[in-house]
Parts: structure tokens; C-alpha cells; sequence
């Protein structure tokens, strides 16, 4: 006589213990990617406030093309020096991510034709 093993819910216990890891991986390629966003949403506002500044436009007009880019709550601080002008952008990242970071931030720098 040969005893015969149950194998009912194994699958589901094995799932049970996958799943914590499975849901990590899941929050850490959704954090990244938001990080990453942001930094590129940051990137594209610097240089697009940098363009402005190129062309000579006023600093309230750079700031409004940055935070139109960059989104609610970014931060544009504008450096004039030496006839270039530097624009940093900062984009604030969700309260979720705020172990890790609180924003990202870029700088993009142009030549400036002239200050109004």
C-alpha cells in the first residue's frame, strides 16, 4: 500500500509566499518611473525657460513657461551672469516617495541677447 500525498494548496501557499516580494517589485518600478518622469518633466522645463531667456524675454515670462512645463508646485530660480542666464527647475515628487527623495531638480543655461 502506498500512501499518496495531498498536493491541494501548495500552488496558493507558494503564491502566498511570492506575493510581498511580487507587490515590492511592483512599488519600486512604479517609484522609479515616476522619478523619472519627473526629472524629465524638469529637463524640458529648464531648457524651454532657458530659450526663453535666450531670446530676451522678462523673468516673469520665463518662470510661466517653466511652471507650464514642469507642472503644479515646481520651484524656477533664475541666475543672470555674465550675459548668460542659468534656470533651475525644481518638480516636488509624490508624498509616497519622500523616504527617498522630495524632488528633482535640472538646470539648463543660455546666452542671453538682452534683460528687459
Amino acid at each position: 500500500m502506498s500512501a499518496s500525498r495531498d498536493d491541494r494548496g501548495a500552488a496558493t501557499a507558494e503564491f502566498a509566499m511570492i506575493m510581498p516580494a511580487l507587490v515590492l517589485l511592483i512599488a519600486l518600478i512604479a517609484g522609479a518611473g515616476t522619478i523619472g518622469l519627473s526629472q524629465l518633466r524638469a529637463h524640458d522645463a529648464a531648457r524651454a525657460a532657458a530659450r526663453e531667456a535666450a531670446r530676451g524675454e522678462p523673468e516673469n515670462d520665463i518662470r510661466r513657461e517653466a511652471r507650464e512645463r514642469a507642472g503644479t508646485g515646481a520651484v524656477v530660480e533664475i541666475r543672470h551672469e555674465g550675459g548668460y542666464t542659468a534656470v533651475e527647475v525644481s518638480v516636488p515628487l509624490p508624498e509616497s516617495l519622500h523616504p527617498i527623495r522630495d524632488s528633482v531638480a535640472a538646470t539648463a543655461t543660455a546666452r542671453t541677447e538682452g534683460i528687459r
